[in-house]
């Protein structure tokens, strides 16, 4: 980063757009600020762009909502293609006009609302036929059906399928795919569908957590980054926390009800005439899961973000509570899908085997919303995306010491996931600055769960002396 001379610099190398009637603008003098998001529960990469107008372009252009954006912004020495948010080829469609406003001087603000070309491609595409091959296979069809020529991030699936897509988008496809796919890689199930600036990511959380980190980030105490003759330490600053709030913690309501702590599961061979139980158990089945502490540690152990807290007398944790119940269907013949066969009447495809993946996925990506998240600001660069790994230290904040002297808070700190992530360019202030929603699913130490810590109760029932309501009461009567 020899050319980065302060924290928050960027560069826009093209703001072009093309409006229906072929005329091509030029942006760069206009804009106000862009606004870009990423997020690995969508499934392209949005944004909008604040302009003031003196041209009256919104009349003469038009705009109308069918413009195409041609946008190039990096971070001044990252000149790698996969550093850059490079538009340019791959443009941005236009897709709304809002918040339009006189300001003065004959002068109009307004917001131009953007997304991939292939989100509008989508929406006016249906698939209706007979699709064949692994769940991985498969969507890499329904993005060429959308016409994707950007870079795609697949991890290989297990199994051969065939769907019947009957009139649907590509993008519904690619969700069921999504939710049904295991790793042929070892990975388990819990894949992701989303686009981020560096390409479209078809991948499960196991291989998203085995990414080297990109970023750490710290809060620095104010000051620290300057160094001796007043020069600022830029790779430091741009690890600095310049904000962060804790949004979310476990709840055990949601938790229970959702079957994250446990869940059973009845599948109904319809082929056989049979049905099969299965019973999952958060702590039971963690060390048959992928999550993101145990890629990162050197001794590949990590554990959950729950207690074994025993919560009854009968020495009943969260886990003997299996509140939710999942019923599907399934139909196998010989190990093999019998619902769909081939020309010659044999059965290749593979069934969806549910056990394998449906009850892990509830428990894993409700812990993705529900686990320890936090938002953080940062100054911002073009490196870092939504999907990838950062690790974090939030300093440890209380008045009194701990008896391990810690230094760093027990639970924000390590490896995060970045959820998804907000670059913002302000034009006035020439800075661009990153907000991140950052989760993690496990911890580097157990939490404690003593035995005998259960749910205080007390040692005689209230209801032996109790009575229905009215029975022993003397109720005044007007007659009387």
């Amino acid at each position: 980063m020899a050319k980065l001379k302060a924290v928050g610099d960027f560069d826009l190398i093209k703001a072009e757009m093309i409006t229906s009637s072929g005329m091509v603008i030029d942006l760069s003098a206009s804009i106000i600020n862009i606004t870009i998001f990423e997020d690995t529960g969508m499934t392209a990469v949005t944004g909008d762009i604040l302009l003031q107008d003196s041209f009256a372009l919104t009349s003469v252009g038009p705009i109308i909502g069918q413009e195409y954006l041609k946008l190039k912004i990096q971070t001044p020495g990252l000149t790698h293609v996969e550093e850059t948010i490079d538009f340019t080829e791959n443009v941005f469609l236009i897709n709304s006009l809002e918040s339009r406003i006189e300001s003065g001087n004959n002068v109009q603000v307004y917001l131009l609302n953007f997304t991939s070309s292939e989100l509008v491609s989508n929406q006016r595409t249906k698939i209706s036929r007979s699709l064949k091959g692994s769940y991985s296979d498969i969507v890499r069809i329904m993005l060429r059906e959308v016409n994707c020529k950007k870079k795609i991030y697949i991890e290989r699936t297990a199994g051969v399928k065939r769907i019947v897509a009957p009139n649907v988008r590509p993008f519904d496809i690619i969700k069921m795919a999504t939710k049904e796919a295991v790793s042929a890689l070892g990975g388990g199930p819990n894949y992701l569908f989303f686009e981020t600036i560096k390409g479209y990511h078809f991948r499960s959380l196991a291989s998203l957590y085995s990414q080297s980190p990109m970023q750490t980030y710290t809060q620095h105490v104010h000051g620290s980054s300057v160094e001796k003759g007043g020069a600022v330490n830029i790779e430091k600053e741009l690890g600095n926390i310049l904000d962060f709030e804790i949004i979310e913690n476990a709840n055990s309501l949601t938790n229970y009800t959702v079957g994250v702590y446990a869940s059973n599961l009845i599948v109904h061979d319809i082929f056989n005439k049979s049905y099969k139980k299965y019973q999952y158990g958060i702590f039971d089945n963690f060390n048959t899961e992928n999550h993101i502490t145990s890629k990162h540690q050197k001794n590949k152990k990590d554990f959950p973000i729950y207690s074994h807290l025993i919560v009854d007398e009968n020495k009943n944790t969260v886990q003997d509570f299996p509140a939710r119940t999942f019923v599907t269907s399934s139909s196998i013949l010989g190990g093999k899908d019998a619902q769909h066969t081939t020309e010659n009447n044999r059965s290749p495809f593979s069934p969806s085997n549910p056990q394998d993946w449906l009850q892990r996925r509830t428990s894993q990506l409700v812990q993705l919303e529900q686990g320890l998240l936090l938002n953080i600001l940062t100054h911002g660069n073009t490196v870092v995306s939504a999907g990838d790994i950062v690790k974090l230290d939030i300093p440890y904040n209380a008045s009194f010491k701990t008896t391990k002297n810690e230094k760093n808070d027990r639970f924000y700190k390590g490896m995060f996931f970045v959820k998804r992530l907000r670059h913002d360019f302000d034009f006035g202030d020439k800075k661009h600055k990153t907000y991140m929603t950052l989760v993690k699913d496990s911890l580097e130490e157990t939490l404690d769960g003593p035995k005998d810590n259960f749910e205080p109760k007390p040692k005689t029932s209230l209801t032996k002396n109790s009575s229905t309501f009215g029975e022993e009461l003397n109720f005044f009567h007007p007659n009387q």
